[in-house]
């Protein structure tokens, strides 16, 4: 099982598309058994594959919240939760693609969760019950490194960093990697490596763009991280998806954008490949 982590410091930079997009590839294309895994209170990219009518029958026991161990007042448990309690399988019909919901009450879970041990270690405990079931598990991470996205960092294999080609995106990821290399030396369990910077939302005939996608790249070697070649384009079509609650791939399967995205998710495979 491999687990990669989606994250970047600044939000609307594609992330949640990224996962969504990606993970529903490998699932259709690739056959690959997939989790997913939203860890933003935002719930962006679980509400890119279940309605809110499905999704408001689960909030009381079956979120991620309840996987890393939240008391949200709904019940007393006397044993630690099951993750396979939280899992949806299937989703939208997609044999192989599984979710595990978020819950706006993350927001709160440094709070919560602030005085116990070993909490940033709680989800990589609950994944380990069912490595064997899947092959790849993608973590839709907050733009932040509070205890959420630490949990995610400790249990992945991999960073993939979805960025935007302008100013401010390309002074963000220095910052990110610096943070990610201090937490790793603060907690030991954490052994994650950065697999990669995807470029998202380009638009080719602008010259920001263009300059900021040479800047990046420039950094990146810079600082030992591996810019994909593979670049998501601005489109319409794939917000349009989301809005359908579904991801562009179903919804626009010959848009230019899911294009991008199955040439990315070979370059993903290869990439791995060459790191085992």
């Amino acid at each position: 099982m491999k687990t990669i982590a989606f994250i970047n410091m600044k939000g609307g930079v594609g992330k949640t598309t990224s996962v969504v997009e990606i993970a529903t590839i490998l699932a259709k294309e690739h056959r690959k058994k997939v989790l997913v895994i939203d860890l933003d209170p935002q719930t962006n990219c679980t509400f890119s594959f279940i309605k809110i009518e499905a999704w408001d029958k689960l909030k009381t026991n079956a979120t991620i919240a309840d996987v890393l161990g939240m008391n949200r007042g709904f019940s007393t448990r006397d044993k630690e939760y099951e993750i396979k309690d939280a899992v949806l399988k299937n989703v939208l019909g997609i044999v192989g693609l599984d979710l595990i919901p978020s819950h706006l009450e993350l927001t709160f879970l440094d709070l919560e969760l602030g005085g116990v041990a070993g909490r940033e270690q709680i989800l990589k405990k609950q994944l380990d019950k069912i490595k064997d079931d899947y092959e790849y598990v993608l973590i839709d991470c907050p733009p932040n490194l509070t205890l959420a996205p630490q949990n995610a960092l400790v249990v992945s294999d991999y960073i993939i960093t979805p960025v935007v080609p302008e100013i401010y995106p390309s002074i963000g990821l220095p910052l990110l990697i610096n943070r990610v290399r201090s937490l790793k030396r603060s907690i030991p369990q954490c052994n994650v490596e950065f697999l990669g910077v995807i470029f998202t939302k380009v638009k080719s005939n602008t010259r920001i763009h263009t300059q900021q996608l040479d800047a990046i790249r420039k950094t990146s070697v810079e600082l030992d991280v591996y810019t994909f070649q593979t670049i998501i384009p601005e489109t319409v079509r794939i917000s349009e998806a989301a809005a359908n609650n579904k991801p562009a791939y179903l919804v626009n399967p010959n848009a230019d954008g899911v294009e991008s995205y199955k040439n990315l998710v070979k370059e993903i495979l290869l990439k791995i490949n060459e790191n085992e």
